[in-house]
């Protein structure tokens, strides 16, 4: 596609869509925007004309002005024309415009009318299409059309055809395939207004959809703990999701059916917007079955945006909820220590074992190899993995409902050595020591890399460069402030002093499963992330042996198993659709998604306590990271564990996403930087180069 291309703030966003179409090779109608020679425009382009206006704010990703602004139609003589042109350029000062803008907190001096004018297209067939049902959030496409002219069906005055019509017959797959390409080409769900004129489609309009409501029958789902770096922190190929669901769709729902809160299975993941998301509603279904559990406090912890009143669900704490919930109970203990047991059995023999096993490749029968690869050692090493997890979330719940008012940032903080923070300690040993080579990095932790979630990017040992640009980094390290096991020791100090005596042996029972449950996932994961990159190298061989090539990560398992490639080019486009689409975090009717730039307080998750004033870095990938100073304060969507050598020089952390349990909040309590995490839309609300206080409580303040 053309760079060259004019900008919405150039010709306005209509406009500037319209240019992209076109340059994409979609069919717009012959167009020319505010023309310095009127005359020779409209010459050019011939009667009928139509004028639209074309605003610079306008069919952008966070605001529409859909139906705020004026279009004039089959206008014949160009004193008509320019007149149009008049009420278009006044369109942009109504008070309708005025009021759109403050509720959008647009501000009114930033917005420019430009004009579009087009050859007039006299049509069969004309109307809307949606790439994605704006009402029930279906991905299918929506079209509504008429016979003519679209101007009466638009403004609520005409009915859309039927689908038994004759015109919706014969042209609907023609719209359906279009729309789809358009999506394609634009990376994210799109409003189209399209026209057909003697069998030829000409699109006049195209703008992001900025708002998808959702069916009660969708029910409710999240992208909580996959979005941080994880499986949703962008779109998802078809195998990456194949490989997680393989495990997730029986590891959900077992974990609960063991604990006795789940009698009938559900689907515990599903695939919306190119990226994963797992059942929400049904877990909040098992979890109401124990007493205390307050909905509000479950969706803050997750970082899941509340969009009830009050508390939402709440479990009453009373002689029938408690009988009823002791077979929970005695089933968690039970539970929490065969799993313990298993872990350190794991992690100091199985482990081991199970890396020798599949370190070689079985070049004799790749395919059988790769089959028994993912169906018994992957199969095991993920599902201990979610299940450590699972025991960790609910660990922090019995103590954080047992002591509610206790300091847990601080009493999570100074676990035991993890086995993700080895290469902070490895480079800063290095660093002191001068070394230069980095060549032991890239050998020991050769299953890291910069997203370590994401299948096709190439780990550590095939990634010299970025190795070398993180380490270089710690040259001038140095350490500050308090270590986090001193931070630990002192509040724990400090809540025992006012705790009563009667209560400590709870305590420190509660808080030294919860400790030991956080450092036990970290080691866990650490051997899923290895398990991993032995998948990536089958992975690898596998493409190489069948001349697949980079195809093979849009293939599932299954496709693999069975060698079908017929579906790569359908996934690979679904990929492409959603590629720059800000997918919403939850599903569900109550969380229609409107893609708003909040405003107001900077207010989050407190994750990691501390207080920090700095200059704000803003990094949408790990390689931006490398520009920031010692001592700034990191501003992203998300962290990956593969940024974890990035937080030991940054002075604080403010995300878009992350709870209280996610890895971002225990690597900053491990190297005792404030975090604030989930604040909405920070990464476009505070600007590079300001300076900001991050308040480890769970806010952000902008100083200048």
């Amino acid at each position: 596609m053309n760079k060259s291309l004019p900008t919405a703030n150039e010709v306005g966003g209509k406009a500037a869509e319209l240019f992209k179409l076109a340059a994409h090779g979609f069919n717009i109608p012959p167009t020319v925007v505010s023309p310095a020679n009127l005359a020779a425009a409209v010459e050019e382009i011939g009667f009928p004309i139509a004028v639209r206006s074309s605003a610079t704010l306008e069919d952008g990703v966070a605001t529409s002005f859909a139906g705020q602004f004026e279009s004039y139609l089959e206008l014949n003589t160009l004193a008509e024309v320019e007149e149009a042109i008049k009420k278009c350029k006044a369109s942009a000062n109504v008070p309708s415009v005025v009021e759109y803008c403050r509720k959008n907190n647009v501000d009114l001096t930033q917005l420019r009318m430009e004009v579009i004018i087009q050859r007039m297209i006299e049509p069969e067939l004309a109307g809307v299409a949606f790439t994605v049902n704006p009402v029930t959030g279906k991905e299918e496409v929506v079209i509504e059309a008429c016979e003519g002219l679209a101007d009466e069906l638009l403004l609520g005055r005409k009915a859309s055809l039927p689908d038994t019509h004759p015109l919706m017959k014969k042209y609907r797959k023609l719209i359906e395939s279009t729309a789809k390409k358009i999506q394609c080409a634009f990376g994210r769900p799109q409003d189209l207004e399209f026209a057909i004129e003697d069998g030829e489609l000409f699109l006049l309009q195209a703008r992001p959809i900025t708002r998808i409501n959702f069916s009660p029958d969708v029910g409710e789902w999240t992208n909580a703990d996959f979005r941080d770096g994880g499986v949703s922190s962008t779109v998802c190929t078809p195998l990456m999701w194949s490989l997680y669901d393989h495990i997730w769709k029986d590891a959900l729902p077992d974990f609960f059916k063991d604990i006795r809160l789940l009698k009938e299975p559900f689907q515990a993941g599903k695939i919306f917007f190119g990226r994963p998301y797992w059942n929400l509603g049904a877990v909040k279904q098992c979890m109401a079955k124990v007493p205390g559990f307050k909905e509000s406090d479950f969706d803050e912890d997750l970082s899941v945006e509340v969009k009830y009143e009050g508390n939402g669900i709440e479990t009453p704490v009373n002689i029938f909820t408690i009988l009823k919930i002791l077979p929970t109970a005695f089933a968690m203990k039970k539970v929490f220590k065969s799993h313990e047991a298993l872990c350190n059995n794991f992690l100091k023999n199985e482990f081991s074992e199970i890396e020798k096993r599949i370190e070689q490749l079985p070049v004799d029968n790749l395919d059988e190899g790769f089959k028994q690869l993912i169906q018994a050692d992957f199969k095991y090493v993920e599902t201990s993995y979610f299940r450590t997890i699972f025991c960790a979330s609910l660990a922090k719940l019995e103590f954080t409902d047992a002591f509610p008012d206790a300091d847990y940032t601080r009493l999570v903080a100074g676990l035991p050595a993890m086995k993700h923070t080895a290469p902070t300690r490895a480079m800063k040993a290095m660093a002191a020591r001068g070394e230069t080579d980095i060549a032991p990095l890239l050998l020991e932790f050769r299953h890291h890399s910069r997203k370590e979630l994401d299948i096709r990017v190439p780990r550590w040992d095939q990634d010299p460069e970025f190795v070398q640009s993180i380490y270089d980094q710690f040259k001038d390290h140095h350490e500050v402030g308090e270590s986090a096991v001193e931070i630990f020791e002192i509040a724990q100090a400090e809540y025992l002093a006012i705790l009563p005596k009667n209560k400590h042996k709870e305590f420190h029972k509660k808080l030294g499963l919860l400790r030991r449950f956080l450092w036990l996932r970290e080691e866990m994961r650490d051997c899923s992330t290895k398990t991993y990159y032995h998948i990536r190298r089958y992975l690898m061989a596998l493409a190489d042996h069948h001349n697949w090539g980079d195809d093979i990560f849009f293939m599932t398992l299954e496709d693999i198993f069975t060698l079908d490639t017929s579906k790569v080019e359908e996934n690979q486009a679904y990929y492409e659709s959603y590629r720059d689409f800000k997918a919403p975090n939850e599903i569900g009717s109550r969380f229609g998604y409107e893609k708003k730039i909040a405003t107001g307080a900077l207010v989050g998750i407190g994750a990691s306590q501390g207080e920090v004033t700095g200059i704000a870095r803003i990094a949408r990938s790990v390689e931006e990271t490398t520009r920031i100073a010692r001592g700034e304060i990191l501003i992203c969507h998300f962290t990956d564990p593969g940024w974890t050598p990035v937080l030991d020089r940054v002075a604080a952390v403010v995300t878009e996403t992350g709870g209280l349990l996610s890895h971002a909040a225990v690597i900053c309590r491990e190297y005792g930087i404030p975090a604030v995490l989930g604040v909405p839309n920070v990464t476009e609300r505070i600007l590079d180069g300001q300076r900001i206080t991050v308040y480890g409580t769970g806010s952000v303040e902008i100083i200048g």
